[in-house]
């Protein structure tokens, strides 16, 4: 499957893979990458796409009940295809670092999956960057003119690990919500962080507008979380 726009080019493929996990966090990115996932199992007979979502005390804990609502849209468009997208794997856990060795257990020990598939898209260019005041906190290797390889063989992970969009920036991204009409699904993605600065973790439908996510989301899109009227 190929997905080309103005602001680059992805070859969409997870090969020979038959069990594959899709770490779906809510955001934008995420849900673009499940979507097309979903096509591509239409055309894998014998695939079984397990899609797992992250929550640390720090991070996806506000996410998953909206990322829910998207996960059983799509579900529901794609339903002949059930019996091949098991339930959503939602793992509770104090740091990321256990989360990947959570992750490590269900692959080794219990064959859950074969190939990791995660939705991180590099930064945009420089240029684009400095008109939009994403050159502070951003993280740098991720910067665009640093290119990378979509497969990488994981040793901490023990397999290998597929990043389809880590050579395209958040355009790309927002160009195929267009291209594709995946409008429904906007607004109950989130890209704030603000709530890792808040002890309490209380959900906000507001975002902040100012962290590093907020601005790179407004670059993209044009809107906050949540703003589609």
């Amino acid at each position: 499957m190929i997905i080309e726009n103005k602001y680059g080019k992805v070859e969409f493929d997870w090969k020979d893979y038959k069990r594959v996990m899709l770490s779906f966090s809510g955001g934008t990115d995420s849900t673009l990458l499940l979507w097309l996932s979903l096509n591509l199992l239409e055309t894998k007979k014998y695939t079984i796409l397990q899609v797992f979502t992250g929550v640390t005390p720090h991070k996806g804990k506000f996410k998953q009940f909206t990322s829910q609502e998207n996960f059983d849209m799509m579900r529901e468009e794609f339903s002949h295809l059930k019996d091949r997208v098991p339930d959503r794997i939602i793992m509770y856990n104090d740091t990321q670092e256990e989360l990947g060795k959570e992750q490590i257990r269900l692959a080794d020990k219990e064959g859950l999956f074969d190939l990791r598939m995660y939705a991180l898209t590099a930064n945009p260019p420089y240029d684009i960057m400095e008109k939009n005041n994403l050159i502070r906190k951003r993280i740098k290797e991720r910067d665009i003119e640093n290119k990378k390889d979509e497969w990488v063989l994981h040793q901490r992970y023990h397999g290998p690990m597929y990043q389809p969009f880590i050579n395209v920036d958040k355009r790309f991204i927002a160009q195929c919500y267009e291209d594709f009409d995946l409008w429904r699904f906007y607004n109950n993605t989130i890209s704030c962080e603000r709530l890792r600065e808040t002890p309490d973790m209380k959900f906000s439908e507001e975002p902040c507008g100012h962290c590093w996510w907020c601005r790179e989301k407004k670059m993209a899109f044009g809107m906050l979380d949540g703003q589609l009227k």
